[in-house]
């Protein structure tokens, strides 16, 4: 299970279902840098953190849930993260599919959108848009052709997922928005442009136009602030929530 965030919130890792009786628990990470660390055993007793400096200050161990919180999460804690259960018949890894925890160092910025060529013809124009969000990695892009500036669930969703849009437009065409959407794993962004304006625009010129900037939790209902997922792994369920600060 994939969870993302962006650095600076809260994400809390939480066991929903343990096997009965058990006798000690222990989360575990192995980050992307490849350190593995220990980060907290329990065995009913008091909670035995463990000494790496990597999470100091940034780590709840719930003992009453048996849930890990980290406050504030950055892009270096992304990795694998375990929970192993000692049932005292044998050790149990509930997690054989882990957690995997994403960070995202920032939120998506308003894409750039470009017109990068037009091309009149008999009464219509070819127009080049390209779409960019500049110094962002791990961006997807995705372009859409609505009837207004603000996205809708009547939009069309054009082929492709890529950062350039070649779109053939009338020039008796009314009322028709060209929208890029840039996303990441958290959030994303719109930048949308008048297609009426459109074969007017400078060739190499930034088109000004209005935009939108979203985080999945307030519209897209994934992962991000107090929306929770779940993942059944082994037969024992897992959820894990993202919280703003």
């Amino acid at each position: 299970m994939e969870v993302a965030a962006i650095a600076g919130e809260s994400v809390q890792l939480l066991p929903l279902k343990l096997p009965e009786p058990w006798a000690e628990i222990t989360w575990e990470v192995t980050l992307d840098s490849a350190e593995t660390y220990r980060i907290v055993t329990f065995n009913k007793g008091d909670p035995d953190h463990g000494s790496s400096p990597h999470f100091i200050n940034r780590v709840t161990f719930y003992p009453e849930n048996l849930s890990l919180q980290i406050d504030p999460v950055k892009k270096s804690d992304s990795g694998l993260y375990s929970l192993q259960i000692e049932t005292g018949g044998g050790l149990i890894d509930i997690t054989k599919s882990r957690f995997s925890l994403v960070c995202v160092t920032d939120s998506m910025r308003q894409p750039n959108l470009t017109v990068l060529s037009t091309h009149p013809k008999l009464g219509q124009c070819n127009v080049t848009l390209s779409c960019s969000v500049p110094g962002a990695d791990r961006v997807t892009y995705s372009w859409s052709q609505g009837t207004s500036r603000i996205p809708s669930d009547r939009d069309h969703q054009l082929p492709g997922n890529q950062s350039l849009l070649h779109v053939e437009i009338n020039a008796n065409s009314s009322d028709i928005f060209y929208r890029c959407n840039a996303s990441n794993r958290a959030s994303w962004a719109t930048d949308a442009a008048d297609g009426k304006s459109l074969c007017h625009s400078p060739a190499t010129g930034k088109y000004f136009s209005w935009f939108i900037i979203i985080f999945f939790a307030v519209d897209m209902n994934s992962m991000c602030m107090s929306t929770s997922v779940e993942g059944v792994t082994d037969g024992y369920i897992l959820e894990a929530s993202v919280a703003s600060s």
